[in-house]
């Protein structure tokens, strides 16, 4: 035979069984019988291949399987469409790595190019599950691997074939090709001409056949290949004489199943649970060892069923023992699962602490951009146009930040401003608060410097001053922190279910819960006003089961938790506008401390040359709410003053009337006539008793009572002044109707009266609200449109008002998208006869935009002067729009265009948001990257977002080798030339094969270890799919 022909070495298949392909080529070929089937035994599955033929399609993918939370390298698995078949066994090693110990290793190496069947996989400790709801494939390993019997076939390593052992080669064969060459050796090594290259097998005792692919290799002259030496049969095999080259193996008789201990990861619920020990035959479970499923359930098993698998430890437990406990255990020899499931009175109470940490699933995270400004401006306009003589009023006010450094490590600049651009002869600008601050995350704690307010309780006063701060601020640098006792709420639940919860809108927490008592404890906060919301989904249904606020508990600390700040500096001077301070030095400082989840005390003070402020503070929890008491007293030096003021406040409901929302609010001031709260002008306080109460009622959830009143008593002489109301709140379906009845005598004027209020609902977008107030005899009617929740938004209104001095029509309307914000308003007022007034036609509006920049980057936005992210679309998507979705209200928030990047505003500081991303017009098959991100912004910050990349082009082509044969079933690595950068590649059957993340430039596919190798370039233009047909790979030197 010539140098360069090529030889057909025998092709197992899994449809036939056994097939022999001798080409005529080959002398006495056609001598040879074909093998025949290697048969299963009695007891053993139908193999996927076997399946695959008989139901379901099977098809290739390539997939990045999870281990323990960490997604791996990727691999190439046989699946139907719901299940996992098997997973080649080259690909799995490499993507295991050391995580394997050196015994399975070698064991996947030997079966390199084989597709190994979960039941393979669990004799070699490998456990592989499949979630098609989710599409993603989970791996698990278990310290004791259930023992293969293998009938090695491997021969010596420097026999002709021995390179391609040592290399890659052997995920391509199988050994296969080996073992035909010994039976062609057998039959007579004279006639016949050795495989090269090729791997020795591994063959697995009387496994049911499997498709493997045997290439066609380069042929040598026999002369130049030395004769190989007899070799003896592997122990458990006999070779037949040359006449018959190859007899089956011996298939085995029967068996029984043999009971095996394996430790694998149990399902509860669709959450994977710690590991368990196990009893299992290939195809049932016998038993769960007590005191491993007792630490996998934990807190999840209730007490007394808890007790009594830490008694029975030790010991496996037969199903039968584990139904008594309510521990249903299932297992499903396919998937190699095993489930649980818990009877409702085995279920234990499941208590849930947040810390702060926002669970928003695996999106990627984003961090801040090391240098962004944002800045927001707002045109205010308006004019009367009957006034001949009237000014234009016409001003611009601005607000923004600058950060350098980022989050971790950098600072923080706010400004703002005014500017009159009407006055024609002054065009006047103020500045406002400048102030410069710096953050320390972990201790909460900010240092800040420049326009300051003085931070103190309200009973003590405040005060503006030029000079530093140090505070430590948890709702400012920890929001999703309840530092608040209170913050807490328990339930129970008749089904497995998904738990969100939502703070002000947002969602914060998302929770996987069985059935039974759930205890959620310090619920995260967004601020010291937050509305808690919890919604449950289960299989009847998504409702609310809970819904309250954390602002009744802003003055209680939990145990151990301080809050306090430290100002000094300059006092600010009254002034016509602007800031000017005066030479007066103030020092001030606040301080809180809860000494027990109930007690929370503190204390406050203020000194200046003349003039001395100090205070305490105290919040305990009362029946049914909190109750708050304060103390202060002042000097004042100048005039000798000494006075002082005391402060009683409760939230809550003491009464418990309903079971639905309702809620009391008393408060009780009273201050001396020399008591002089911190101001500018230390004036003294002229309120002598300051009384509130209101308490809302919701008896039903149609029916609401409301009533409350108010008094005020002054040092100075004249009445008193109170006011009392009451109120009823019916709901008629969409239908809103309410009264209130109220009676007020101020400085010795008294009125009562009626407030009637309807509102009607106009289908799904509008509504119509009409009122009347009897005592000042004013009629108004309003009919609006709601606003929407995705940009663009638009909205608009009319109001009609009627009262004995005039009559008022109103015009509005809104438009907004992610770029500006526009608001239009016409008010024309007719007055009465006798009234004094006149008739106007007035004209308002506001435009507001903004500028946003991040690390080089300048974008148009809404409202970045608070922060903002910015999503920007990479170039090769320049005739793509990117749309952008947040998670705060869910909707459509901008959208990357011609225009420039999308600017969505920042929510709130230090807390992550959930940006979604789409991309509109892409090129067919352009990958986006995640397409979901976790924002984790700073106090201030500018988050840049890049959609797609240069890499963003794949390849579809079909490797055959010299000869024209595919190459079947081989691994390798796709090569960045210029980088160096390397990516997975794997072909199928048919020598098909995706190369993925492809940039311009020139790259190298290198398959078997490097053997075979085929380069090609991409060039700047090439599409995001390219089709590269039939390439020839060349045999490496």
């Amino acid at each position: 035979m010539r140098r360069g022909r090529l030889m057909l070495a025998p092709l197992l298949t899994a449809t036939s069984g056994a097939a022999w392909a001798a080409p005529e080529s080959l002398a006495g070929a056609a001598d040879l019988p074909p093998p025949p089937p290697l048969p299963p035994p009695p007891d053993a599955a139908a193999t996927p291949a076997t399946i695959a033929v008989q139901t379901q399609p099977v098809s290739l993918f390539i997939m990045r399987p999870m281990l323990d939370g960490t997604r791996l390298d990727q691999v190439t698995a046989e699946f139907n469409i719901i299940e996992l078949r098997a997973i080649e066994a080259g690909s799995l090693e490499r993507a295991l790595g050391n995580r394997l110990p050196a015994a399975q290793r070698a064991e996947l190496r030997r079966e390199a190019g084989q597709f190994l069947p979960v039941a393979r996989l669990q004799e070699l400790g490998i456990v592989a599950t499949y979630d098609p709801s989710n599409l993603t494939l989970n791996l698990a390993l278990v310290p004791e691997a259930v023992g293969a019997r293998i009938a090695s076939l491997a021969g010596d390593e420097d026999r002709p074939g021995s390179r391609w052992r040592r290399s890659k080669g052997h995920a391509l064969f199988g050994g296969l090709v080996d073992w035909a060459d010994r039976v062609v050796r057998n039959a007579g090594r004279s006639r016949l001409i050795p495989a090269r290259d090729v791997a020795a097998p591994a063959l697995r005792e009387a496994t049911a056949p499997v498709e493997t692919a045997l290439p066609l290799v380069a042929d040598t002259a026999a002369r130049d290949i030395p004769p190989a030496p007899p070799e003896p049969p592997p122990s458990g095999t006999t070779l037949a004489p040359a006449s018959h080259p190859v007899q089956p193996l011996a298939p085995s008789g029967p068996r029984t199943q043999r009971v095996s201990r394996i430790t694998m990861h149990p399902v509860l619920d669709g959450n994977r649970l710690a590991l368990v020990n196990a009893e299992l035959t290939v195809s049932e479970l016998r038993g769960i060892e007590a005191a491993s499923l007792e630490r996998a359930l934990g807190g999840k098993l209730a007490a007394a069923p808890r007790a009594e698998l830490r008694r029975e430890a030790g010991q496996f437990l037969p199903l039968a023992r584990l139904q008594e406990l309510g521990i249903t255990a299932t297992y499903d020899p396919a998937n190699l699962t095993i489930t649980l499931a818990l009877a409702p009175g085995a279920v234990g109470p499941q208590t849930f602490t947040f810390t702060g940490d926002v669970d928003l699933g695996a999106a990627a995270r984003v961090r801040p951009a090391g240098l962004a400004l944002g800045v927001t401006g707002n045109l205010v306009g308006s004019h009367d146009f009957s006034d001949p003589d009237g000014d234009t009023r016409l001003l611009y006010d601005f607000a923004g930040f600058v950060n350098i450094g980022g989050r971790e490590t950098g600072a923080y600049l706010l400004f703002g401003g005014l500017v009159d651009l009407a006055d024609k002869a002054q065009r006047r600008f103020e500045r406002d608060r400048l102030v410069a601050f710096k953050d320390f995350e972990g201790t909460a704690l900010r240092l800040a410097a420049g326009d300051l307010v003085a931070g103190l309780p309200v009973i003590a006063g405040e005060a503006d001053v030029a000079g530093i701060a140090l505070e430590r601020r948890y709702d400012a640098l920890q929001p999703l922190r309840n530092i608040r006792p209170t913050g807490r709420r328990q339930f129970v639940l008749e089904r497995p279910a998904r738990i969100e919860i939502y703070a002000n809108g947002a969602l914060v927490q998302a929770l996987e819960v069985n059935a039974g008592p759930v205890d959620l404890n310090r619920i995260p906060a967004l601020s010291l006003s937050t509305n808690i919301a919890i919604i449950v989904e289960d299989a009847t249904g998504r409702r609310e089961i809970d819904s309250f606020t954390l602002a009744n508990d802003i003055e209680l600390l939990g145990a151990g938790i301080s809050e306090f700040n430290v100002t000094a500096g300059m006092m600010r001077k009254p002034s016509a506008g602007g800031f000017a301070y005066s030479a007066t030095p103030l020092l001030t400082g606040q301080f809180a401390r809860g000494f027990s989840d109930v007690a929370t005390a503190g204390g406050h003070f203020a000194v200046m040359e003349d003039y001395q402020n100090l205070g305490v503070t105290f919040a305990t929890l009362a029946p049914g709410g909190a109750l708050f008491l304060g103390g202060s007293a002042s000097h004042d030096v100048a005039s000798g003053d000494l006075g002082y003021a005391l402060s009683l406040a409760y939230r809550g409901d003491p009464l418990r009337l309903s079971d639905l929302d309702s809620q009391l609010n008393v408060r009780f001031d009273y201050r001396t006539a020399d008591y002089r709260r911190l101001s500018q002008s230390l004036a003294p306080d002229p309120v002598k008793i300051d009384m509130a109460l209101d308490y809302r009622l919701s008896l039903t959830e149609r029916l609401a009572l409301s009533l409350g009143g108010n008094y005020l008593e002054t040092h100075a002489p004249g009445p008193s002044s109170l006011a009392v109301f009451g109120g009823v709140q019916v709901s008629l379906g969409r239908v809103l109707a309410s009264a209130t009845a109220r009676y007020t005598d101020i400085g010795g004027r008294s009125d009562r009266g009626v407030l009637a209020t309807l509102t009607i609902p106009l289908g799904r977008n509008h509504f119509s609200t009409a009122s009347y107030d009897s005592v000042t005899r004013q009629a108004r009617l309003e009919a609006r449109r709601v606003r929407d929740i995705t940009v663009p938004e638009f909205d608009y209104g009319m109001i009609a008002e009627h009262a004995p001095l005039f009559d008022r029509l109103t015009g509005q309307a809104r438009f907004a998208n992610s770029r500006f914000n526009l608001d239009l308003e016409m008010v024309g007022t007719r007055a009465a006869g006798g009234s004094g007034m006149r008739d106007q036609n007035v004209v308002n509006f506001r435009l507001q935009s903004g500028l946003a920049f991040a690390d080089g980057e300048l974008g148009i936005g809404r409202n970045p002067g608070r922060g903002f992210v910015m999503v920007d679309r990479h170039p090769s998507l320049k005739d793509a729009r990117v749309e952008v979705e947040t998670s705060g209200v869910g909707r459509r928030a901008g959208q990357s265009n011609a225009l420039g990047p999308a600017i969505v505003s920042q929510l709130s500081g230090y807390r992550p948001d959930n940006v979604r991303v789409s991309v509109l017009g892409a090129p067919p098959g352009y990958d986006i990257g995640p397409g979901e991100y976790l924002s984790e912004p700073g106090a201030l910050s500018g988050v840049k977002l890049t959609i797609g990349s240069d890499a963003y082009r794949s390849a579809l082509v079909t490797f055959v080798l010299p000869g024209g044969a595919p190459v079947k079933l081989a691994d390798g690595v796709v090569r960045n030339l210029a980088t160096g950068e390397t990516s997975g590649v794997f072909t199928n059957a048919a020598g098909r094969a995706v190369l993925s993340k492809l940039a311009e430039g020139r790259y190298r596919v290198e398959l078997v270890g490097g053997d075979l190798v085929y380069e090609f370039t991409i060039d700047k233009s090439a599409p995001a799919i390219i089709r590269m047909g039939t390439q020839t790979m060349e045999v490496a030197p």
